[in-house]
Protein backbone atom coordinates (compact mmCIF):
# COMPACT_ATOMS: atom_id res chain seq x y z
CA UNK A 1 0.00 0.00 0.00
CA UNK A 2 2.67 2.53 0.89
CA UNK A 3 4.24 2.61 -2.55
CA UNK A 4 1.15 3.34 -4.36
CA UNK A 5 0.36 5.84 -1.96
CA UNK A 6 3.57 7.10 -2.75
CA UNK A 7 3.65 7.29 -6.54
CA UNK A 8 -0.57 8.87 -6.08
CA UNK A 9 1.16 11.36 -4.25
CA UNK A 10 3.97 12.66 -6.61
CA UNK A 11 1.93 12.22 -9.60
CA UNK A 12 -0.73 14.66 -7.85
CA UNK A 13 2.17 16.80 -6.90
CA UNK A 14 3.57 17.02 -10.36
CA UNK A 15 0.03 17.33 -11.77
CA UNK A 16 -0.17 20.53 -8.97
CA UNK A 17 3.10 22.01 -10.36
CA UNK A 18 2.32 21.73 -14.01
CA UNK A 19 -0.93 23.72 -13.73
CA UNK A 20 0.78 26.34 -11.42
CA UNK A 21 3.73 27.08 -13.07
CA UNK A 22 2.48 28.18 -16.62
CA UNK A 23 0.01 30.56 -14.83
CA UNK A 24 2.68 32.02 -12.87
CA UNK A 25 5.27 32.11 -15.83
CA UNK A 26 2.94 33.60 -18.08
CA UNK A 27 2.57 36.58 -15.03
CA UNK A 28 6.16 36.88 -14.40
CA UNK A 29 6.87 37.73 -18.00
CA UNK A 30 8.48 41.52 -18.21
CA UNK A 31 6.80 44.05 -19.72
CA UNK A 32 8.68 44.07 -23.29
CA UNK A 33 7.82 46.16 -26.33
CA UNK A 34 6.41 43.31 -28.02
CA UNK A 35 4.37 41.88 -25.09
CA UNK A 36 2.99 45.68 -24.68
CA UNK A 37 2.47 45.29 -28.43
CA UNK A 38 0.53 42.46 -27.74
CA UNK A 39 -1.72 43.36 -25.05
CA UNK A 40 -2.33 46.78 -27.15
CA UNK A 41 -3.54 45.14 -30.19
CA UNK A 42 -6.91 44.82 -28.96
CA UNK A 43 -7.20 48.13 -27.88
CA UNK A 44 -9.60 50.03 -30.05
CA UNK A 45 -6.51 52.71 -29.96
CA UNK A 46 -3.23 50.66 -30.02
CA UNK A 47 -1.09 53.45 -29.58
CA UNK A 48 -2.86 55.13 -27.35
CA UNK A 49 -2.59 52.19 -24.89
CA UNK A 50 1.05 52.25 -25.72
CA UNK A 51 1.23 55.20 -24.93
CA UNK A 52 -0.43 55.24 -21.42
CA UNK A 53 1.78 52.28 -20.26
CA UNK A 54 4.83 53.55 -21.60
CA UNK A 55 3.86 56.98 -19.86
CA UNK A 56 5.07 55.18 -16.38
CA UNK A 57 9.35 54.89 -15.88
CA UNK A 58 8.71 51.28 -14.41
CA UNK A 59 6.91 49.65 -17.21
CA UNK A 60 9.75 48.42 -18.91
CA UNK A 61 10.50 46.32 -15.17
CA UNK A 62 7.41 44.97 -14.16
CA UNK A 63 5.73 41.61 -14.96
CA UNK A 64 2.09 41.52 -16.14
CA UNK A 65 0.91 42.30 -12.26
CA UNK A 66 2.60 45.30 -12.20
CA UNK A 67 1.41 46.36 -15.68
CA UNK A 68 -1.90 46.09 -14.22
CA UNK A 69 -1.16 47.91 -11.05
CA UNK A 70 0.29 50.73 -13.58
CA UNK A 71 -3.37 50.63 -15.63
CA UNK A 72 -5.06 51.01 -12.32
CA UNK A 73 -3.20 54.09 -11.27
CA UNK A 74 -3.78 56.17 -14.63
CA UNK A 75 -7.03 55.29 -14.46
CA UNK A 76 -7.22 56.45 -10.76
CA UNK A 77 -5.80 59.55 -11.35
CA UNK A 78 -7.69 60.20 -14.51
CA UNK A 79 -10.89 59.74 -12.25
CA UNK A 80 -9.80 61.87 -9.58
CA UNK A 81 -9.05 64.35 -12.47
CA UNK A 82 -12.19 63.92 -14.15
CA UNK A 83 -14.23 64.66 -11.07
CA UNK A 84 -12.40 67.53 -10.31
CA UNK A 85 -13.84 68.86 -13.54
CA UNK A 86 -17.47 68.02 -12.88
CA UNK A 87 -17.48 69.42 -9.83
CA UNK A 88 -16.18 72.96 -11.39
CA UNK A 89 -18.86 72.63 -14.04
CA UNK A 90 -21.63 71.50 -11.94
CA UNK A 91 -21.30 75.01 -10.15
CA UNK A 92 -22.31 77.10 -13.72
CA UNK A 93 -24.51 73.83 -15.74
CA UNK A 94 -28.19 74.87 -16.01
CA UNK A 95 -30.55 72.33 -14.42
CA UNK A 96 -30.61 70.11 -17.29
CA UNK A 97 -26.97 69.55 -17.37
CA UNK A 98 -26.07 69.63 -13.82
CA UNK A 99 -28.75 66.67 -13.31
CA UNK A 100 -26.44 64.21 -16.24
CA UNK A 101 -23.26 65.44 -14.35
CA UNK A 102 -24.99 64.44 -10.79
CA UNK A 103 -24.85 61.48 -12.11
CA UNK A 104 -21.34 61.47 -13.86
CA UNK A 105 -20.10 62.36 -10.64
CA UNK A 106 -21.88 59.63 -8.88
CA UNK A 107 -20.71 57.13 -11.58
CA UNK A 108 -16.79 58.68 -10.83
CA UNK A 109 -17.06 57.69 -7.43
CA UNK A 110 -18.00 54.42 -8.17
CA UNK A 111 -15.31 54.15 -10.37
CA UNK A 112 -12.19 55.50 -7.96
CA UNK A 113 -13.52 53.20 -5.12
CA UNK A 114 -13.58 50.34 -7.85
CA UNK A 115 -10.13 50.71 -8.19
CA UNK A 116 -9.53 51.02 -4.70
CA UNK A 117 -10.97 47.48 -4.67
CA UNK A 118 -9.11 46.32 -7.90
CA UNK A 119 -5.83 47.11 -6.27
CA UNK A 120 -6.63 45.24 -3.23
CA UNK A 121 -7.98 42.25 -5.37
CA UNK A 122 -4.58 42.11 -7.28
CA UNK A 123 -2.51 41.94 -4.32
CA UNK A 124 -4.47 39.31 -3.13
CA UNK A 125 -4.33 37.80 -6.54
CA UNK A 126 -8.00 37.67 -7.17
CA UNK A 127 -7.78 38.66 -10.94
CA UNK A 128 -11.55 38.03 -11.69
CA UNK A 129 -12.23 40.84 -9.71
CA UNK A 130 -9.89 43.23 -11.25
CA UNK A 131 -10.92 42.22 -14.47
CA UNK A 132 -14.23 42.99 -13.41
CA UNK A 133 -13.38 46.57 -12.27
CA UNK A 134 -11.91 47.20 -15.42
CA UNK A 135 -15.09 46.33 -17.16
CA UNK A 136 -16.81 48.57 -14.54
CA UNK A 137 -14.43 51.94 -15.28
CA UNK A 138 -15.12 51.34 -19.06
CA UNK A 139 -19.18 51.41 -18.74
CA UNK A 140 -19.22 54.35 -15.96
CA UNK A 141 -17.04 56.24 -18.49
CA UNK A 142 -18.78 55.63 -21.84
CA UNK A 143 -22.12 56.29 -19.90
CA UNK A 144 -21.07 59.54 -18.79
CA UNK A 145 -20.21 60.56 -22.46
CA UNK A 146 -23.51 59.52 -23.39
CA UNK A 147 -25.28 61.67 -20.97
CA UNK A 148 -23.04 64.86 -21.16
CA UNK A 149 -23.05 65.97 -24.64
CA UNK A 150 -23.91 69.78 -23.53
CA UNK A 151 -20.18 69.46 -21.85
CA UNK A 152 -17.03 69.72 -24.38
CA UNK A 153 -14.17 69.88 -22.04
CA UNK A 154 -16.05 66.85 -20.03
CA UNK A 155 -16.27 65.25 -23.52
CA UNK A 156 -12.43 65.38 -24.28
CA UNK A 157 -11.77 63.76 -20.50
CA UNK A 158 -14.65 61.18 -20.59
CA UNK A 159 -12.69 59.67 -24.01
CA UNK A 160 -9.28 60.06 -22.26
CA UNK A 161 -11.04 58.15 -19.20
CA UNK A 162 -12.59 55.14 -21.39
CA UNK A 163 -9.65 54.65 -23.47
CA UNK A 164 -7.61 54.61 -20.09
CA UNK A 165 -10.63 52.45 -18.61
CA UNK A 166 -9.83 49.85 -22.64
CA UNK A 167 -6.46 49.68 -21.43
CA UNK A 168 -6.95 48.67 -18.04
CA UNK A 169 -9.66 46.05 -19.64
CA UNK A 170 -6.77 45.00 -22.02
CA UNK A 171 -4.02 44.22 -19.30
CA UNK A 172 -6.32 43.15 -17.07
CA UNK A 173 -7.65 39.96 -19.77
CA UNK A 174 -4.21 38.94 -19.65
CA UNK A 175 -4.38 38.03 -16.24
CA UNK A 176 -6.95 35.22 -16.73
Amino acid sequence: MAPSFCVSFFFSLLLAILWICPTYGRLSVKASENVLKEICSSHEDPPFCLQALKSDPHTPFVDLVGLTNISIHLVDVAANKTLALIRSLIKTADPELKKHLDDCLQMYDVTISETEDAKTALKAHDYETVNVASGSCMINAETCTDTTTGAPPLQQENKNMRYLCETFVVVSNHLL
